[in-house]
């Protein structure tokens, strides 16, 4: 895990902390965009450049990862919260495990109230982990990036420097992961177009033209 990892971590703790003594109210408009995609649908560059044009904090898989995994840092994430805040957190939860019929691990469970959590904060961009699925009923805008098969091959062969067939099998092995996970933890269909307000083709759109329309989508 690294330094710079829990540095981003640690300052977003600070901020809210900051926040919960200054009695700011949780956020009620929407502000919070999930981003779920297809590998090579150029996800996180997307995620990116929105976050820079927004002033929206970016919370990727590995940022995601690093507070559930690190007791200590996902207990004092979640208590950015105050009481209030607290109680919505879990009753969201255990609502969703409800509705879900989920029988959640001790990781699931931090997942939920993470995500959760970040959801009640606001001026989050989400990418992945299934955070669409649990921020569902909150002022949320649900993103699904994709893309044809050829353009995100050429995009993985080039990014990381494979042939097209370790490229393909790159791509196939990666969506099926993201599928089990969302399956596993959240009992959903990552590629249903039910689970998504906005679902953007980036095989004929450009990262700066998906940008502009997932901001006119919130503005």
């Amino acid at each position: 895990m690294s330094k710079s990892i829990h540095k981003m971590i640690d300052e977003r703790i600070k901020r809210w902390e900051l926040e919960k003594r200054e009695d700011k109210p949780l956020q009620e408009t929407v502000n919070v965009i999930t981003i779920s995609r297809e590998s090579g649908s150029r996800g996180y560059d997307v995620a990116k450049k929105l976050c820079r044009e927004t002033g929206l904090d970016l919370f990727h898989h590995e940022i995601v990862d690093a507070m559930v995994e690190t007791s200590k840092s996902s207990r004092v994430f979640l208590e950015t919260l105050d009481e209030r805040g607290m109680n919505v957190v879990d009753d969201i939860v255990s609502n969703f495990v409800s509705e879900h019929h989920l029988w959640p691990d001790e990781y699931s469970k931090f997942l939920f109230k993470i995500l959760t959590t970040i959801g009640k904060h606001g001026n989050a961009v989400i990418l992945g982990r299934g955070a669409n699925c649990v921020l569902h009923k909150q002022n949320v805008l649900r993103v699904r990036l994709v893309a044809p098969m050829i353009v995100r091959r050429d995009y993985i062969q080039k990014s990381l420097d494979l042939n097209k067939t370790d490229a393909q099998r790159h791509i196939v092995s990666t969506d099926a992961n993201r599928s089990a996970f969302v399956k596993r933890y959240f009992n959903s269909d990552a590629t249903d177009p039910a689970n998504y307000d906005l679902i953007l083709n980036t095989g004929t759109l450009s990262v700066e033209k998906a940008v502009q329309i997932i901001k006119c989508s919130i503005s």
